[in-house]
């Protein structure tokens, strides 16, 4: 749900989905949606790495889609309004995107990488 709702407004920001909305409209309407996926990560996640602290702390790619959750997240929530403000949101919804992928890609990476 989080990434999917990210990426959708991300697309609409890119210009490449739903050109009969505007920006706003569509951060709006899919900001429950984020909610929601967020505090699903929020709740999920500590439980899956509880259940098994020990692999999840030796293994590379999870300390890797870790360190990227902290850099997507921290850019969601300060630089990427300020570059769609700024005129800049090309850039922003590529930045976004591209971490995003990051985090996915590093979370079908941690059963490769199991020491």
């Amino acid at each position: 749900l989080l990434v999917g709702s990210i990426a959708i407004t991300n697309l609409r920001l890119i210009g490449y989905v739903l050109p009969d909305y505007g920006i706003a409209e569509v951060n709006h309407r899919f900001a429950p949606w984020r909610r929601i996926g967020f505090a699903i990560m929020l709740i999920t996640g500590p439980l899956l790495f509880a259940a098994d602290m020990p692999r999840y702390t030796s293994n590379p790619a999870f300390r890797l889609k870790m360190a990227v959750l902290a850099a997507a997240l921290g850019f969601h929530f300060t630089m990427q309004n300020r570059l769609v403000m700024q005129g800049r949101r090309k850039l922003a919804a590529f930045i976004s995107i591209t971490l995003w992928t990051c985090v996915v890609l590093g979370g079908r990476a941690i059963a490769d990488f199991d020491v």
